[in-house]
């Protein structure tokens, strides 16, 4: 069993421990939740190789039914060339997006991200994929990915709080990307089923 397969195990298991905390039914319960809890923060300080912040955020118990994070992304096409953003301080690349708020549908959740980090007003014109991070890019948390195909309306980008760059990139001379949020092979994936008009891909 591999390092990545050994996480993904924790991972797991921290996040069945947190939610019988939340529901367990008395307090003989709640303190063997703990003590296990307690003993895969020992086990994962221990064998991790996530960087500090990274384990601070999975060991950070939380008070409800534990379920993954939800990533929104837009594929943008001009020209025959994909729509990237370089985040300030960053050196790597990746598709305009980031976490679902609240509040806000996956839909104008996208819609809102693109325009506060390239400026544009935009649509969407269909789902292309369900990515599951474990499957391309485990981390701390699970996360689960949908890229939207989306058009850019009016708009002009300026550099701001978020973004550094924006850019558009000839799919096959890609720069260097930022894997937690999006891979070579992710790319690739979304790549042919914009081109060839595929169904979505889902994990």
């Amino acid at each position: 069993m591999g390092t990545s397969d050994t996480a993904l195990i924790l991972q797991r298991l921290l996040a069945i421990t947190d939610t019988g905390l939340s529901f367990a039914a008395s307090d003989f319960d709640r303190e063997r939740y703990a003590d296990i809890r307690d003993n895969l923060n020992q086990l994962l300080s221990e064998t991790s190789h996530l960087e500090p912040d990274e384990l601070s955020d999975l060991l950070r118990p939380t008070d409800f039914y534990a379920t993954p994070l939800v990533d929104v992304r837009a594929f943008i096409v001009q020209q025959g060339k994909i729509c990237l953003v370089r985040g300030q301080q960053e050196e790597t690349w990746a598709l305009p997006g980031g976490f679902c708020e609240v509040g806000l549908s996956p839909k104008e959740n996208i819609v809102k991200e693109i325009q506060e980090e390239t400026g544009f007003q935009a649509s969407v014109v269909r789902l292309l994929a369900v990515f599951d991070s474990n499957k391309f890019q485990p981390q701390s948390k699970q996360y689960v990915k949908l890229v939207f195909e989306c058009q850019l309306k009016e708009g002009d980008f300026q550099p701001n709080l978020e973004i550094a760059e924006l850019s558009f990139f000839d799919p096959q001379d890609l720069p260097l990307l930022s894997e937690k949020r999006i891979t070579k092979e992710q790319m690739q994936l979304l790549w042919d089923i914009y081109q060839n008009q595929q169904e979505q891909y889902i994990d």
